[in-house]
């Protein structure tokens, strides 16, 4: 008898850069399969793009007042472009732009990221 794992019937696993383990029914992908370079001149990330309005607002906030007490100048704000959303109108892109504008004392200025970085999906956050 063996250990009990249960073979499965279809195929995973194809594709370059993916090796499939006969013994464990295992796809090892090896560490840079598909992954870009970083970009040395892009921010820190705050990710918003899927969450509730209440949600994004509140990581928003937590997460610039976590960033500003670091000391870090200026942050990137992916709150996606709102394609996916009821009847194709953005939600987050408009209301995260609003809050940085009523944020003054926290948040010192912001513009649409470059194309590379999400452009119209994300803003950069310049913080006091």
């Amino acid at each position: 008898m063996g250990r009990g794992k249960a073979r499965s019937g279809g195929k995973k696993g194809k594709g370059p850069g993916v090796q499939r383990s006969i013994r464990f029914d295992a796809v090892v992908t090896p560490p840079d399969a598909g992954a870009r370079p970083r970009d040395p001149d892009k921010p820190p990330e705050i990710l918003l793009r899927k969450l509730t309005l209440a949600e994004a607002l509140d990581r928003l906030e937590t997460q610039l007042r976590a960033w500003a007490a670091q000391g870090q100048d200026q942050v990137l704000v992916v709150h996606g472009k709102g394609s996916r959303s009821d009847r194709g109108i953005p939600v987050l892109g408009p209301e995260v732009r609003r809050w940085c504008s009523e944020h003054q004392r926290l948040v010192s200025s912001w513009e649409e990221a470059p194309p590379r970085w999400g452009g119209a999906g994300a803003i950069v956050v310049r913080l006091r």
